[in-house]
């Protein structure tokens, strides 16, 4: 056992000490015991912190599961996976005195838009519903979608598999960069940012009218994302943009010509404009299916 007999607060100052120098583990986000981003130097331009991992951490050896649990519980209390000034890390994890786990965010993220659930029990408490209901879908997440033991290490046995595993897969940005990639992780958190500042700016009178005709905001959220220099890339979208305007609902009429509904912005694009000029789109073309596969989280 590489840290035997130590209080937690200890342990968790060691471990960022042993794998996580090359990175800020100083700040505690919320209630969440260990976050670890990217450094960045001061005299950086930044719109929001670079996280890596957010994990929870227990004096004694504990469930891994149990731990993931009470984290995603913490998480989705304080809805610090949707707070305005940052964006999820990569990964989430947890460590005990013995081992320490990683999940792909991605995986885990569709759990925090679940309708009908508690989130104001006490995370700590196992014995609620909530926390067994949190752990039965981790449990099929980690068990049967992802390769879970590629990302369970023993801190003595596989230090040099952990050590690489850091190295390979916590990889620092440029310090300077202004533009914010999106990816799995973070389309969705984008996406409730461009419904505050770029959807009433989109010149739709009726949404639940278009919600009914099957085309709802994030379609036009889709058009925006899989886009280069304000043309959709990506066919067979409900929704299309095409320079200052979108195109919706195409179809052939009874002429057997194909028509379709032209949208236009009510301020000529400029919040449209200052949004976007955040981030960096179109998102790697791996992520093109995924994202629009799970449209089904941007209502």
């Amino acid at each position: 056992m590489k840290y035997p007999s130590i209080f937690e607060a200890e342990l968790i100052n060691k471990v960022a000490a042993d794998f996580f120098a090359n990175y800020d583990s100083t700040e505690i986000k919320g209630r969440i015991d260990f976050a670890v981003k990217v450094k960045r130097p001061a005299n950086a331009i930044d719109f929001y912190d670079e996280y890596l991992l957010w994990a929870e951490a227990k004096q004694r050896p504990t469930d891994i599961l149990a731990m993931l649990a009470q984290l995603v519980l913490t998480i989705g209390k304080a809805r610090t996976f949707d707070k305005d000034d940052m964006l999820p890390p990569k990964f989430l994890g947890c460590f005990d005195c013995e081992k320490i786990a990683f999940v792909p965010y991605h995986d885990i993220q569709h759990i925090f838009y679940q309708t009908d659930f508690n989130w104001n029990v006490t995370s700590s408490n196992h014995d609620t519903k909530e926390f067994q209901q949190i752990y039965s879908q981790i449990d099929r997440i980690i068990n049967h979608n992802s390769p879970f033991n590629n990302f369970l290490f023993d801190f003595e046995k596989d230090e040099k598999e952990l050590r690489r595993f850091i190295r390979e897969n916590f990889i620092v940005g440029k310090g300077d960069t202004t533009k914010i990639k999106i990816d799995k992780n973070n389309f969705i958190i984008i996406y409730n940012k461009w419904l505050e500042m770029v959807k009433p700016t989109i010149e739709v009178d009726d949404w639940q009218a278009a919600k009914k005709d099957g085309i709802i905001d994030g379609d036009f959220y889709l058009a925006d994302l899989l886009s280069s220099e304000n043309e959709t890339l990506k066919e067979k979208l409900f929704v299309l943009l095409h320079s200052n305007y979108y195109e919706a609902d195409k179809h052939k009429n009874k002429y057997g010509f194909f028509t379709s509904s032209k949208i236009y912005f009510t301020d000529n694009q400029k919040k449209y404009n200052t949004f976007w000029a955040k981030y960096e789109r179109p998102p790697l073309e791996e992520y093109w299916d995924y994202i629009v596969d799970h449209r089904n989280l941007l209502v």
